[in-house]
């Protein structure tokens, strides 16, 4: 049984992009949530997928990309980033993970 992977993301941030870049170029089947930013006023818009990744954070939370596997939460790409190199990722879609 393969893990549902979801990303919460925000369409002008880099972080985001090298993020779902990187997913695509793995092959793996993965949901994204389109969070929206309001830059003037330095917050995420409240919509349902706010709320939602909120939700699933814990707590609410000022960065994103937000990405979940399973029910393993990574915070950011500064977290993504490292475990893409080192295996950890990889280790996450094992069927005995």
């Amino acid at each position: 049984m393969q893990l549902r992977i979801d990303i919460y993301f925000n369409k002008d941030c880099g972080a985001c992009t090298k993020a779902i870049d990187f997913l695509h170029r793995r092959g793996v089947d993965f949901h994204a949530y389109a969070i929206e930013y309001d830059a003037e006023a330095d917050i995420f818009i409240n919509s349902e997928n706010t709320r939602e990744m909120y939700r699933r954070c814990g707590e609410e939370i000022d960065f994103v990309p937000q990405i979940f596997v399973g029910d393993t939460h990574i915070p950011g790409w500064m977290k993504l980033g490292p475990m893409t190199e080192n295996g950890k990722f990889d280790a996450l879609l094992a069927p005995d993970a």
